[in-house]
């Protein structure tokens, strides 16, 4: 990725990652993490492993799944995957597509969400928070 151009006015996105907390299906949320801010870090220099590496650094705890939400979207319908670098490419494109600031999740278990896809799930009353999401909505998981 270090060939990737940056924001063309120099800033670099936002970067909440949470981590140490775990995903709960109903309603589904991210719950009892913590979370830090990176703004000033330019994550598109890097690929998807060298991005995995520095994260496993800074949290001292090593990475089995790490995901993404998209901005605007609530954390049920905007969760997304970072698997590969073609994965890593999309979150630096909604990264330094937005204003505002994205968000990473990491699981630490492995467990994952995957398996929930296509299983009905409710997110929970709350505010536009990258933690959970911030409306109610009844839907079905797709990928």
């Amino acid at each position: 990725m270090s060939s990737s151009t940056p924001n063309p006015d120099g800033l670099h996105p936002i970067v909440e990652l949470n981590f140490k907390g775990v995903f709960l299906r109903n309603p589904f949320s991210y719950n009892h993490g913590i979370n830090f801010t990176f703004n000033d870090h330019d994550f598109s220099r890097m690929t998807y492993g060298e991005c995995v590496t520095f994260l496993e650094r800074f949290m001292q705890e090593s990475i089995k799944k790490l995901y993404y939400c998209e901005p605007g979207k609530p954390l049920i319908s905007g969760i997304t995957a970072i698997a590969n670098d073609a994965d890593y490419g999309g979150f630096i494109f909604q990264a330094y597509g937005t204003d505002g600031k994205i968000c990473m999740y990491v699981d630490h278990d492995g467990q994952g969400i995957e398996d929930w896809f296509g299983s009905e799930i409710e997110e929970g009353d709350g505010d536009d928070s990258c933690i959970d999401g911030g409306e109610k909505l009844r839907t079905k998981l797709i990928t």
